[in-house]
């Protein structure tokens, strides 16, 4: 059972160093800009005439600008101060709204999207961090985003009574310059020490890499496939209002932030493999509800554990931060993190294409890959998070590791 400790959002944050709690602060109200609208976002799409096919190509373009930043964001990671790349990140981020607010097409947005793709916080997560803790930093940071979903998505359900979408986009764009300027008050944290012997890129090495490798893009795959096209499976096939979708998703945003929290904590307690395994257990259980329960009221607790979809990846990135004492930024993340993006690309134009033969195939298919790789989880990550022991690392790793990663969202 939970209890009402593992649930006390506010303990949890402060226990996390002082730049964390800045950046969990700043991501926190960038999400909350990004609530606004993010769960109408393909509603939107559709009222400038996009088409299932056309959405889930806009979302293959943000995540394809993702893969093609992740080495060389890697790259300067692993040269440059983290401080100011996190601002450089965030910065870019600001004027995607002003051009979603003046779009006339759906092909209008896509720079607005490029631009939102690019920005990155989990090197700084990784480097702020003790090292037996850092699943669980991991996990309690990257809950600041789907908790600034959480609450966002109620106030825009009541702006969407009183404005329209494209005066939405203007909060979003205050928000977000907000967001920006927190990060100013953090420390620096420096480039990691300069190492020749150190390869630019990192392929994998054992076979614990081999499966982490497997894993981030499988699940990339199968999330991308339906939970863009949620929104538009409620409004074209159960027939909600724009302002239903946007509290359904407040729910589901509500799991994430719970199952990011219980996971990182679960991983570092119990065990990594039972901690992805629980994740996206509870995501398939939620998927295959949405299909056969048609109740509104239903619905709520059913797509909070959709939310589960995405919690355990800070999990595998924790693993991932550990793996290697010679590893560089770049080398132990490009690699792995670009093939990732490239999963979700792969997946949100595959997703856009099946649900315009049948909703209900990206529904079954997501499940049934969800419950697959939660099953590769639990037989194949053993262990804590934070913890790893020299059986699960390639022969290289044999001391603590220090490199940290860099993840766009």
């Amino acid at each position: 059972m939970l209890t009402a400790s593992r649930l006390n959002f506010l303990a949890s944050i402060w226990t996390l160093p002082r730049d964390l709690r800045l950046l969990f602060l700043s991501l926190f109200l960038w999400t909350f800009g990004l609530g606004l609208y993010n769960y109408i976002w393909p509603l939107y799409l559709k009222d400038l005439n996009a088409t299932p096919s056309d959405v889930g190509l806009v979302f293959s373009v943000g995540f394809l600008a993702v893969a093609l930043t992740m080495i060389p964001g890697a790259i300067l990671a692993n040269k440059y101060e983290l401080k100011a790349l996190l601002i450089i990140g965030w910065a870019m981020g600001i004027p995607p709204p002003l051009i979603y607010y003046f779009a006339r097409s759906w092909f209008d947005v896509i720079p607005g999207v490029i631009l939102l793709q690019v920005s990155a916080f989990y090197a700084y997560i990784a480097g702020a961090s003790d090292r037996a803790k850092r699943a669980t930093n991991f996990g309690i940071t990257w809950a600041s985003f789907p908790l600034g979903l959480v609450f966002s998505p109620i106030v825009g359900s009541v702006l969407l009574n009183l404005i329209s979408v494209r005066q939405i986009f203007l909060f979003t764009f205050v928000f977000f310059t907000v967001s920006t300027v927190i990060l100013f008050f953090m420390k620096s944290q420096p480039p990691l020490r300069k190492n020749p012997q150190t390869p630019k890129l990192e392929f994998p090495r054992s076979r614990r890499e081999g499966m982490l490798l497997l894993y981030l893009v499988g699940a990339a795959l199968a999330f991308s496939i339906t939970i863009p096209f949620i929104p538009l499976y409620f409004q074209d096939v159960v027939g909600l209002h724009p302002s239903i979708i946007q509290l359904l998703g407040a729910v589901q945003s509500f799991g994430a932030t719970v199952f990011g929290i219980l996971l990182g904590r679960r991983a570092d307690s119990r065990g990594k493999g039972s901690a992805i395994a629980l994740g996206l257990t509870a995501s398939a259980t939620g998927l295959f509800g949405v299909l056969l329960v048609r109740n509104l009221f239903l619905a709520f607790p059913i797509v909070f554990l959709v939310g589960g979809a995405r919690a355990p990846s800070p999990v595998v990135y924790s693993m991932l931060s550990t793996g290697r004492q010679d590893a560089s930024r770049a080398g132990q993340y490009g690699f792995y993190l670009t093939l990732e993006n490239l999963g979700f690309v792969a997946g949100s134009y595959l997703g856009g294409v099946l649900y315009s033969l049948d909703p209900t195939i990206v529904f079954c298919t997501t499940s049934a890959s969800f419950l697959a790789l939660a099953t590769l989880a639990a037989f194949s990550f053993h262990g804590r998070g934070g913890r790893v022991t020299p059986s699960e690392l390639g022969p290289e790793s044999a001391g603590p590791g220090q490199s940290q990663d860099s993840k766009s969202f």
